[in-house]
């Protein structure tokens, strides 16, 4: 039973309340409902309990939501209406006081139970099974001897109730009463556990037939409850088996659980139902990862089955490839060849992608198929397989690929390479370098950070200067990987001190914290005739030193007219965390401009949290 404090209301405002119940549209039905249970007192629910006796059905719904709310503030109101001469009411105060869960209502209902037609009696059973209680127990085992359909919900309220009195009644009903009684009463009793209750019912399922003992074992491994799968399993050993296939087989979509007991027989079926599994799955769920551990642990099933598994639709052998590659489980060359040529371009990529972990054999038939592919993805895959496996027949059509395709594909082949033939890496470079084409150019800086300082050294000295600036920019991104080479960082500091500096250069110094460029980035900073972004970038990177001496510096930058600057020396103050700069802050969170005034809120926050 809820508690709530008590409220007045007064008449006027119930009587308003209740009107608008009566004769109110939805909207205004809904209010009133609200306001009412705002005020749970013995008054409104004997107002309430009135309406019960209206003619239109929602008006009644209404009434019923409300009094299972605040029914308690006057049991007595609720459970005189188990004796009004209309039957509806009646069920509708049964309802009531199961909602209430008020022990105190349990003898009126037990009355009832005695002496009322059977919807009312119906309805007793269930709400006793609601309030919950053991003084109840003796009313419902009474019940057991009603009508099926009363008995269904006795059974179901013992169960609920959980009283071991219950036990023997049950088992009776289990035995001996009509199929779908039965089958209910074991549900229950399978709820109320043990080991010992278990045994009763599988005694009385060996008397009999396999249709009906089959249909009440589903019942029991509905369920999913390991512990009484494994005593069933244990009990009735491989006839569980064919009784829990049903189970799955029944299932619109193969309930993962079911599949981990399923996996407790490992034999080929196990093994069919569970890769059969995955077509109601997304590769993407975190349930088809799961699917795939439960399948390999059942390799030792189907290892020495591969060709069989490999010849079945292209939905079952794309999981199948993916648990081999886990297991790394070998696949003969021609049987993963054969399956390639037939297939799509998902199970060729898994294939692939695979090959060095399931590959029985050198791989080159399936490598070659794959470089020759028209889909990139599947050449892509094979440039890191060749990589991988180191497979020196394929550098000719690596260098091929190097030269020309689609960029992405491009850079893996490029990779590949470097691992394969440095010096014919080096050479193609070069060409790109002096004589290629800006995505050649753009397709070396990529893999840049694979090559050694003096590799690189005369690359990046080149490109530094290269007419396209997007060229430039991604220069310099690669000159601050090796700025601990002497000869790189000179090329840094020439930059540092031309007319023109590249913001990467700004964004190198700011995450690597070059402390020893901060006079330059100050110089930079204060210089108004260096470019908006430029002197905002120098702001960040002073910013990331946490140099104390550069509080008046960032102060000065809050009186600069333009609101991008004003912005870069909020966020260098922030990291300075200074709370000098407090009283300078607060201001800008009054400023016109939204960016700068969301940008000052974001500061003081951070002040705060430090």
């Amino acid at each position: 039973m809820v508690e709530t404090k008590t409220t007045k209301i007064s008449e006027k405002k119930l009587s308003k309340l209740i009107g608008l119940l009566k004769n109110g549209d939805s909207f205004e039905k809904e209010k009133a409902m609200e306001g009412l249970l705002a005020f749970p007192t013995k008054k409104v629910v004997e107002q309430t309990a009135q309406l019960l006796q209206k003619s239109e059905t929602n008006v009644r719904m209404v009434a019923v939501e409300i009094l299972k709310k605040i029914g308690y503030c006057s049991l007595e109101t609720v459970t005189d209406l188990l004796y009004d001469e209309n039957e509806d009411i009646r069920v509708y105060a049964c309802e009531i006081l199961g909602s209430i869960n008020d022990k105190r209502s349990i003898p009126y209902l037990i009355k009832k139970l005695h002496e009322d037609n059977e919807n009312v009696r119906n309805t007793v059973c269930i709400a006793l099974g609601e309030i919950n209680d053991e003084q109840a127990v003796d009313a419902l085992l009474d019940a057991l001897n009603d009508d099926d359909w009363i008995k269904f919900s006795a059974i179901y309220s013992l169960g609920r109730i959980g009283s071991k009195r219950a036990i023997v009644p049950l088992l009776d009903v289990f035995e001996h009463g009509e199929e779908e009684v039965s089958f209910v009463a074991c549900e229950v009793l399978v709820d109320l556990g043990g080991e010992e209750i278990l045994d009763e019912i599988l005694e009385i399922l060996k008397k009999w037939d396999r249709k009906k003992r089959g249909d009440c074992i589903k019942i029991i491994l509905e369920k999913e409850n390991e512990y009484i799968f494994q005593t069933l399993k244990e009990k009735i050993g491989d006839e569980l088996f064919e009784h829990f296939l049903n189970v799955i087989e029944s299932e619109d979509k193969k309930s993962l659980n079911n599949l981990k007991l399923l996996a407790n027989f490992k034999n080929s079926i196990s093994c069919e139902t569970i890769l059969n599994s995955f077509k109601d799955v997304d590769p993407n769920e975190d349930e088809y990862y799961e699917k795939l551990l439960l399948f390999a642990e059942l390799k030792e099933v189907w290892e020495d089955n591969i060709e069989e598994f490999m010849d079945k639709d292209e939905e079952y052998v794309l999981p199948f490839i993916k648990v081999s590659g886990i297991e790394k489980i070998k696949i003969a060359e021609d049987v993963l060849l054969k399956k390639y040529l037939a297939s799509s371009i998902d199970v060729k990529r898994e294939i692939v992608k695979n090959l060095p972990a399931i590959i029985d054999g050198r791989g080159l038939s399936i490598i070659r198929e794959a470089v020759a592919d028209p889909d990139g993805h599947i050449i892509g895959d094979a440039m890191m397989v060749i990589s991988s496996m180191e497979i020196m027949e394929m550098k000719d059509e690596i260098i091929k690929i190097v030269k020309k395709g689609f960029f992405d594909v491009r850079i893996k082949a490029l990779k590949a390479l470097i691992k394969l033939d440095l010096n014919s890496v080096l050479e193609i470079i070069d060409q790109f370098v002096n004589n290629g084409t800006n995505e050649d150019k753009k397709l070396y800086l990529s893999v840049a950070s694979l090559l050694s300082s003096n590799q690189n050294f005369p690359f990046t000295e080149k490109l530094l200067h290269d007419p396209d600036a997007t060229i430039g920019k991604a220069t310099v991104s690669v000159i601050g990987q090796f700025l601990d080479n002497e000869r790189y960082m000179d090329l840094f500091k020439k930059l540092l001190m031309g007319k023109d500096i590249p913001h990467e250069a700004l964004k190198v110094i700011k995450d690597k914290k070059l402390s020893l460029f901060k006079d330059r980035l100050v110089e930079i900073f204060i210089n108004v005739n260096s470019g908006l972004w430029t002197r905002y970038y120098a702001l960040l990177a002073l910013g990331v030193f946490e140099i104390p001496s550069l509080f008046e510096i960032f102060l000065q930058g809050l009186s600069d007219n333009a609101s991008l600057i004003k912005i870069g020396s909020l966020k260098a103050l922030s990291d300075l965390n200074d709370k000098r700069a407090l009283p300078y802050i607060r201001p800008f969170v009054q400023s016109q401009d939204e960016d700068v005034r969301s940008t000052a809120e974001y500061v003081l926050e951070r002040f705060e949290t430090f």
